[in-house]
């Protein structure tokens, strides 16, 4: 009679959890197998003269969950906002960390989503390594407006943050600036613990030159340290230009009324401030060849042109 050998019970032990790592494995390539091709938004087919088609939250939903759960899923993508989201955004936010950044093109179509953020995690995108353009955002935010995080290959243009923003670090479209932002206006009121600036709380990045271009705030900007009406903090090859603040800079030190602190080989021009609603000069309290004072009527002059 042939003799079976029974296994050691780290024998068995071992055997379940191998059994258990590849069904693991099988049900996340199955989940993202399903959630890929069910991800179909509201319309679209996702190209360039196609973008799919977002009318709702759960079509915002649904791209988070792309992003966060198949590697690289908007590059190459494009969506289209065709209506005004009401129900206030609460998710996780879309490009969740650098490694689920989102890829593709967003665009807001001049449409506006309604914020209900009190994490930094539900800010609407985390990690923007594409193009985001056309969007208002309202509600409250906490962190910043559009994004968390602009990488160096993400371009923000023609957005507006109408939100309240609150957090540590705050930044009225974006938090982080490594990258592009373009035409984008902040009209929300922005209270920081830490850091704050009415379109970023930082602009850093020494190989990628990042830029904030043609940019307006008309918010409140409160913080405790690096505060500027345009940008907190900018350094490494920054480049700020042709921007303009019409309101309040307010914090203890480093403040300024468009940028808070500037280090490195930063370069700004063409900047202006009103010089009688913001009692802190262009940067760090100090006057900079690039930036010009005016009265608030000469102002709305240069904004008139």
């Amino acid at each position: 009679m042939e003799t079976k050998t029974v296994p050691t019970p780290d024998e068995i032990w071992a055997i379940l959890r191998e059994t258990a790592a590849k069904t693991s494995i099988l049900l996340a390539i199955i989940f993202a197998t399903t959630l890929t091709l069910s991800a179909q938004f509201s319309g679209g087919s996702g190209t360039q003269t196609d973008p799919y088609q977002i009318t709702s939250k759960a079509d915002l939903e649904a791209l988070s969950d792309s992003c966060f759960y198949v590697n690289n899923y908007s590059l190459g993508k494009y969506f289209l906002l065709m209506n005004n989201i009401t129900d206030p955004w609460d998710y996780r936010g879309i490009g969740y960390d650098s490694t689920k950044s989102f890829y593709g093109n967003f665009n807001g179509n001049n449409h506006t989503i309604n914020l209900n953020v009190s994490s930094e995690t539900n800010i609407f995108v985390l990690y923007n390594a594409g193009t985001i353009k056309k969007l208002t955002v309202i509600g409250v935010s906490a962190g910043g407006g559009i994004s968390s995080k602009n990488l160096s290959t993400g371009i923000i243009d023609s957005c507006n943050n109408n939100a309240a923003i609150t957090g540590f670090y705050c930044g009225g479209i974006t938090m982080h600036n490594l990258g592009t932002i373009s035409n984008c206006t902040n009209t929300g009121n922005i209270t920081a613990t830490v850091h704050s600036g009415g379109i970023s709380c930082s602009n850093d990045n020494p190989a990628a030159y990042p830029s904030i271009i043609n940019c307006m705030n008309t918010g409140i900007i409160k913080g405790l340290t690096r505060v500027g009406g345009i940008v907190g903090f900018a350094n490494n090859y920054c480049h700020i230009t042709k921007c303009i603040n019409t309101n309040v800079a307010e914090g203890t030190d480093f403040v300024g009324a468009i940028l808070g602190e500037i280090s490195g080989n930063t370069t700004i021009t063409d900047c202006f401030y009103d010089i009688q609603m913001c009692k802190y000069k262009a940067v760090n309290n100090q006057d900079h060849p690039g930036v010009t004072g005016l009265p608030t009527h000469l102002l709305m002059d240069e904004l008139a042109k």
